[in-house]
């Protein structure tokens, strides 16, 4: 499963979103996401970005996670200006239990535009269609209802509350997990979506 992921890690598209390695020419976008309070108040430990340091710090980990086989994150590009506008991948691989987490984030200027439906979409198929992976995982502190009807929407099933799971801003939280079954998923099925 790893394998056949990292091998086959390249650019997706729509019709209106182009999905690329991040680099260091995001900088400025990167900064711009994870700079906005909304973005990061579900992002476990992490609080808006106050310095570019911390965009070209986290454009680093991604490229290393990406080279040593730890995880992979693709940028999300809007194709009609060129910017990158938000960023979704897959993290914590288990490569016995054919099981991988989901995350993304997304400028809060584009969303309730469907544009992390379209992305996840690509995503998920891809890793669905080049893998042999089974489950597709994602956890959501429960005030994040947005999260939640996006998985919904995607396809993915609630599963239940893990109490007190993580240590976040100080405190335990609640996590809802939800996953993606390869059976509960038609491969290439983009909902409609180009």
């Amino acid at each position: 499963m790893t394998d056949e992921l990292f091998t086959n890690y390249h650019e997706l598209e729509s019709s209106r979103l182009l999905l690329r390695r991040i680099t260091m020419q995001d900088l400025d976008d990167v900064f711009e996401i994870y700079s906005n309070k909304e973005v990061m108040l579900y992002f476990a430990d992490r609080f808006p970005f106050e310095k570019s340091t911390e965009a070209e710090t986290m454009i680093r980990e991604y490229e290393e996670a990406l080279t040593k086989h730890w995880s992979m994150r693709w940028g999300i590009v809007l194709k009609e200006s060129g910017k990158l506008i938000g960023t979704c991948g897959f993290h914590a691989l288990s490569e016995y239990d054919k099981r991988i987490e989901v995350g993304y984030d997304l400028n809060r200027d584009y969303w309730q535009k469907g544009i992390m439906t379209e992305a996840l979409s690509l995503i998920i198929d891809h890793a669905f269609g080049c893998s042999d992976v089974n489950r597709i995982e994602a956890m959501v502190e429960p005030p994040n209802t947005g999260s939640r009807a996006l998985l919904e929407k995607l396809g993915f099933q609630y599963e239940g509350t893990l109490r007190k799971h993580e240590m976040c801003r100080g405190d335990f939280v609640d996590i809802q997990m939800f996953s993606l079954l390869r059976e509960d998923r038609k491969l290439g099925g983009t909902h409609g979506i180009e």
